[in-house]
Parts: structure tokens; sequence; C-alpha cells
């Protein structure tokens, strides 16, 4: 009669491992599809709400994601952002480059609006986009984290440089702090020029 082979401890161990190893690779795979997924989503909400003409970069941290979508929160979301064009309401300036980090970003199932418990962001803007904002050309300052404008008085005055540190205002506006005149003696009248040029930037 014929004999069933018998398989030795080392074989079965072998095609158990084999089987486990086929599992999580499976499931890493299922979870980098389903992160790719979440990442596109966000992308093109971003891209919806900002008015961007490219989709931004998304990376969905932490590993595995599968859970965090099963729950409907997702840990930490970074998105990184170009060339975002101005908004009369809520975006006085075009920003060049903005960076944000979602933490505790809702993942509603039904599509609805996206929420996130906090968001931390940093905007660039280029000096090119401020000088057209503004109405005169403006350049890196001297003095560490200030800005500059070579500007000329009305009738022939000599040229003045005005020197200011931008900081975030009130909403998405922007601040000139510490405004002030370089370049020796000057009227009055640069007096009423230096405060009408940074007034309502």
């Amino acid at each position: 009669m014929p004999i069933a082979p018998i398989l030795r401890p080392t074989r079965r161990r072998t095609l158990v491992a084999g089987g486990v190893a086929v599992l999580l690779l499976t499931a890493m795979a299922a979870d980098r599809v389903a992160a790719h997924q979440a990442e596109h989503r966000t992308a093109r909400a971003f891209r919806s709400a900002t008015g961007t003409a490219e989709l931004p970069d998304v990376d969905v941290r932490g590993f595995p994601v599968l859970p965090q979508l099963a729950r409907g929160t997702i840990d930490t979301v970074d998105v990184s952002a170009h060339d975002i064009p101005a908004d009369s309401v809520n975006r006085p300036l075009p920003i060049t480059r903005l960076d944000v980090r979602l933490r505790g970003l809702s993942a509603p199932e039904d599509g609805g609006e996206a929420t996130s418990r906090t968001a931390r962001a940093t905007a660039f803007l280029s000096y090119g986009d401020l000088s057209r904002s503004l109405g005169f050309p403006i350049t890196q300052g001297r003095e560490p984290g200030s800005v500059q404008a070579d500007l000329e008085l009305p009738f022939g005055g000599a040229p003045l440089t005005l020197v200011a540190t931008p900081k975030p205002g009130p909403g998405n506006s922007i601040t000139f702090a510490d405004a002030h005149l370089v370049g020796g003696d000057h009227p009055a009248a640069a007096d009423a020029l230096l405060e009408r040029a940074f007034r309502d930037a």
C-alpha cells in the first residue's frame, strides 16, 4: 500500500514562514494603496479649496494607515503646495509655497468636508509677488529678517531706502514692524511716504 510522505518539521516551518511573509506583504501592499488613495483625495480637496494649478504633494504619515481610515481619523498628514493664487477675501497675497501639517484629519466616507484637530502652516512669499501687491519693488534687506524698498521722493527728491520687518498680521494679512529709513538725513515728507508705503500692506 502507498505510504503518504512525511513532512519534516523544517519543511513545515518553512511553509508556515513563507505563508506569513506573503500575508504581510499583501497587507503592506493594501495599506500603501489605501494611503495613496487618501493622499490623492486630500490633494484634490486642497487644490479645490486653494485654486492651485497643480495637485499639492500629500504625505500620509504613520503605518499602518488602514486602521486610521477605519476609525475615520488620520493621525498626521503633510501637505506642500506651490503657487497658490491670491484671493480678495481670504488671501490678499499670492503664496509661493505653503507647507501644512495636519493632525487628527477626519476622513469621512461620504465625501463630506474634512476637518483637522490642529493645523500648522508655513507660507513662503516671493519678493516678486510682494512687490506687485505693494506697488513698488521689494528686495531682501541687509538686516536679518528684513525687507527693503528703494523709492524716490516726489518732485525729483533723492532716493530713499525703506527697511521693515514683515510679520504675520490679523487673519491672513502681513504687517511691517520697525519701518525706518536708512541712508542719512531725510526731509519730513519722507516720513509721510514711509507711512503710506507700509500702511495697508
